[in-house]
């Protein structure tokens, strides 16, 4: 007697404890929002307190979802975005909870796809895990297994382990639902094993004890009931306290204690009233009218089943299955639709993108072909440039080769002159000497004298000739290029030689002329000058600036 007291007290304290907790974080973040004036931190501050308030009171959770909704819509971005998005999907919560099946569905999806947009992970686990309890509810198993694995998939590389032991117990609850034990008692044994709170292997229990009723194992079921609506008490969870309620009171029918039942169906019944869950509202009514019956209860079992009645029309209404439908085929179609401009887009910008390759490929290549040609054109200037180099090269060889053969020559020749002059030279002398008379002896040497000259200069080029009569005429030179600027080059020249004794065939050896080329050059000389041809042109020249 006395460990049940102590037992019953304990608990007692806990669930005190639990509550003051509860109402303690649920006034702070009432001030918390008070308080501050910026709105990104209230939007968080009030989705807390909707999540907090969402088991044990709707329709203020429903104000603030709206209040939150109103504050976003004037704000942009992705963190704004994010938080529509949770927004959107605690109101499905509430509308599914309420059976608004066609709000959830739409809420839902909205979230999901922005969630998508903003590439928020969190986001997006959450979405995919509310669609998968709509298709559950809806007992849509297929759908509702889909959605809850990618939600898994996605909270799994969130390293959530709450969140994920949540989606994982609903998975084990949608193979239960549709008759898959063994699947079920999978997914059980693996939020068990799992290091996330007890709560949610409680629930997970729970899931445990309804395999255990299908098996007609009901001492074991009952127990795990019972301890969840002590669990769910501690933290003030009403909807996970009604739906144990149920359970206990369907396991009293079944093991028939109808009596005991009785309490737990009407526990059930005004804590689904209290959260307004439509849903749960049908099964307790249900159940209770049919334990009335048994009960002998009819008026009452009648009255139940009319409220029963009532809420099975408002939640199975075909037109509103259709809406649903409508709503699904809707949804997709957007997607598709999105899907078909999207790839409309991108195949008008690959298409964009491979023209313009292709012009940059074009231009490229007629740079290339450009360049190539004109570096082709430059190879063959260089190579023609070289060609005609060594060619040059070959021929000033070959010039310099046959210079120098000439060269050689001509110093054999010019030896051979020497000694030929020399000898003739030699022997004019000795005649010279033999003259008795001197003045026959000074015309002899004056004409050898010439005649030396004339074959000197016959050996010489033009401009040693030119530096020989600089030496010997300078000065008559002097008086030619200061008085006598009309005459030429040449015609100096013959004057400068007639200065030194010599006459027209001597002359014309030196300029390697004809004689009478030189007489008509002398001619011309006179006629420039005003000289006619009986006056001594030298002295003429001489005496002329006397």
């Amino acid at each position: 007697m006395k460990t049940t007291f102590v037992y019953i007290s304990i608990l007692l304290i806990s669930c005190t404890v639990f509550s003051q907790s509860h109402d303690s974080l649920t006034t702070e973040l009432k001030h918390k929002i008070e308080k501050t004036t910026n709105d990104s931190i209230k939007i968080g501050y009030k989705i807390e307190l909707a999540k907090q308030l969402l088991k044990s009171n709707v329709d203020t959770t429903r104000i603030i979802i709206n209040d939150v909704l109103n504050i976003i819509k004037d704000n942009e971005g992705n963190y704004f975005q994010s938080r529509k998005a949770e927004a959107l999907n605690y109101l499905g919560i509430l509308d599914s909870k309420q059976s608004y099946v066609e709000k959830a569905l739409s809420n839902y999806l909205e979230a999901l796809d922005i969630t998508y947009s903003v590439k928020d992970s969190a986001g997006i686990g959450l979405s995919l895990h509310n669609l998968g309890m709509f298709y559950r509810r809806q007992k849509e198993f297929s759908k509702a297994k889909e959605y809850l694995k990618k939600a898994i998939i996605v909270k799994e590389k969130l390293k959530d382990v709450e969140d994920l032991a949540l989606s994982r117990h609903m998975l084990a609850l949608t193979y239960y639902n549709n008759e898959q034990m063994d699947s079920a008692r999978y997914h059980i044994a693996v939020v068990k094993e799992m290091p996330c709170s007890s709560v949610r292997k409680s629930k997970a229990n729970g899931t445990l004890a309804a395999i255990y009723f299908k098996e007609k194992k009901y001492d074991q079921s009952i127990d795990i009931y019972k301890e969840n609506i002590e669990i769910s008490r501690d933290i003030n969870d009403q909807n996970e306290l009604s739906i144990s309620y149920l359970n206990v009171a369907v396991l009293y029918n079944a093991l028939k204690q109808y009596e005991s039942a009785v309490p737990y169906l009407d526990s059930a019944i005004a804590v689904a009233k209290k959260l307004k869950h439509k849903e749960l509202l049908l099964k307790q009514y249900y159940s209770r009218s049919n334990l009335n019956e048994t009960l002998k209860e009819y008026e009452q079992a009648l009255q139940d089943y009319k409220v029963y009645k009532m809420y099975n029309d408002s939640i199975n209404d075909i037109e509103k299955a259709k809406r649903i439908t409508a709503l699904e085929l809707n949804y997709q179609f957007d997607k598709e639709k999105q899907a078909s401009e999207l790839r409309l887009e991108n195949e008008t910008s690959k298409k964009q993108l491979y023209l313009l390759l292709f012009v940059i490929a074009t231009i490229m290549g007629g740079i290339i072909f450009w360049l190539t040609r004109k570096n082709a054109k430059h190879r063959l200037a260089l190579s023609n440039k070289e060609l005609e180099s060594e060619q040059l090269e070959k021929v000033k060889a070959e010039l310099a080769l046959v210079t120098r053969e000439k060269e050689l020559k001509n110093a054999v020749i010019e030896n051979s002159l020497r000694q030929e002059i020399l000898s003739s030279t030699l022997g004019e002398i000795r005649d010279i000497i033999k003259l008795r008379d001197e003045q026959e002896r000074k015309t002899a040497l004056h004409s050898l004298s010439a005649s030396l000259l004339s074959e000197k200069a016959t050996k010489r080029t033009t401009t040693d000739l030119q530096s020989y009569l600089n030496e010997v005429s300078l000065d008559f030179k002097v008086i030619l290029d200061k008085n006598f600027s009309q005459l030429k080059e040449k015609e100096k020249e013959l004057l400068c030689l007639m200065t030194l004794g010599l006459n027209a065939t001597e002359i014309s050896k030196l300029q390697n002329n004809t004689v009478s080329a030189i007489k008509s050059t002398r001619s011309r000389i006179r006629k420039k000058l005003g000289v006619d041809s009986k006056q001594d042109i030298i002295e003429f020249i001489k005496n002329f600036e006397i």
